[in-house]
């Protein structure tokens, strides 16, 4: 009942899927693109018969282990969030007719951005800086640079025509990027939904909040219910470090400005990662009178919490453990604060270099230091040296 896309245009399975495995492919080993194939062929096409079937009998496909692995530390993961919500309206068959109710939209990399635990495959302004600071294993060649500089394929009409097949029976349309209000060709797509009666489709988008143009506060207003994942990973500069060059001023005025539309629903996406995992408790206490969904950032490895030493980590148990949970998802907060804590346990501090590494070449490519931020990791201050 659900089609994705990533920031190219691939079909594939899901956005947790393990990234560049996922996709939906053609007989000929070519990934389905949402601008330029039939939907109902990819539909029907082996790949996704095939993975229908593994779930049918019971198997945990290689390309899910993201959600596996969150559900062995005791985490709820997307998988078992979305079959709750949409697992009893499917028919359980490897053929099912296309009735497709909710569709997740990766509308390019076109972005003001460049979040550190981000790549130029979901940021376009990424492509420049990212040979700078990766490994030469990570590098991607000046072809690749500037084709990911502006992925153009959402101002593709086949785009927008494989879309409107399927909305008579869609639910919900979520759409990302890329920061998606940066892509005005869903414009069109909203006011033919405005002009053709599907203002009950449930629109969800994942925001930096930098960007709230006033054409789409116009056209929100026509809907039944607008959701707002708001990606904020930290408070203030902290927030800018991670989210740079991101301003936290006007991220709290357009929260600002949300809160007051009656049909606008926000709630705060934190990327639980390396750089912020030690001031989560503040976070937490922060936004406490929001939805607040802690997400545990999976890639890259070496900004994953697992990467920190016994010292840290007993740290930050320690002050998860006495963070004061009083908001309106009290009973949510909790279980993933304890899922965080029992997650993080693994040992994967053989990565530690590489964070170093990483975090050393975006800081000196930004003029940025990481102990301006994070006086944690002062004690070990020989590892930041030049």
């Amino acid at each position: 009942m659900h089609i994705a896309t990533n920031s190219t245009g691939n079909l594939r399975v899901c956005c947790n899927a393990v990234p560049t495995k996922g996709y939906i492919y053609k007989s000929d080993g070519n990934p389905y693109k949402l601008f330029r194939d039939d939907i109902n062929e990819a539909w029907h096409s082996k790949t996704y018969k095939n993975i229908r079937q593994d779930f049918l009998n019971g198997n945990k496909p290689e390309i899910c282990e993201r959600c596996f692995r969150e559900e062995d530390a005791g985490l709820k993961s997307a998988r078992q969030s979305a079959n709750e919500q949409w697992g009893t309206e499917c028919s359980m068959t490897t053929t099912p007719e296309m009735d497709i109710r909710y569709v997740d939209l990766r509308l390019g990399n076109l972005c003001n951005l460049k979040c550190r635990m981000c790549n130029p495959y979901s940021s376009s302004i990424w492509a420049k800086e990212w040979n700078k600071v990766v490994t030469e294993e990570e590098q991607i060649s000046q072809d690749e640079v500037t084709r990911l500089a502006q992925l153009d394929w959402p101002t593709k009409d086949k785009t927008w025509d494989n879309i409107k097949e399927i909305l008579p029976s869609v639910e919900m349309i979520y759409f990302t990027g890329g920061e998606p209000t940066l892509t005005l060709e869903q414009m069109s797509l909203l006011e033919y939904c405005v002009n053709n009666g599907y203002t009950d489709i449930i629109l969800k988008y994942n925001t930096n909040l930098t960007n709230i143009p006033e054409r789409i506060l116009d056209l929100w207003k026509n809907f039944k219910k607008i959701r707002i994942n708001a990606s904020i990973d930290a408070i203030g500069d902290l927030n800018r470090y991670i989210r740079y060059p991101s301003s936290w001023e006007e991220i709290t005025n357009n929260l600002d400005i949300l809160k007051n539309i009656p049909n606008v629903h926000v709630g705060i996406h934190t990327t639980v990662q390396m750089y912020n995992i030690f001031d989560l408790h503040n976070i937490i206490a922060y936004f406490k009178d929001y939805n607040h969904f802690l997400n545990i950032l999976n890639h890259p490895k070496h900004l994953n919490i697992r990467v920190l030493n016994k010292k840290h980590k007993q740290k930050i148990l320690n002050r998860l453990l006495t963070c004061p949970v009083h908001n309106v998802s009290t009973t949510t907060i909790t279980d993933r604060i304890n899922g965080i804590i029992k997650y993080m346990q693994e040992d994967w501090h053989d990565k530690w270099p590489a964070f170093v590494a990483y975090t050393k070449n975006v800081d000196k490519q930004r003029n940025e230091n990481i102990l301006d931020h994070i006086e944690e990791f002062n004690e070990d201050c020989d590892d930041w040296k030049s």
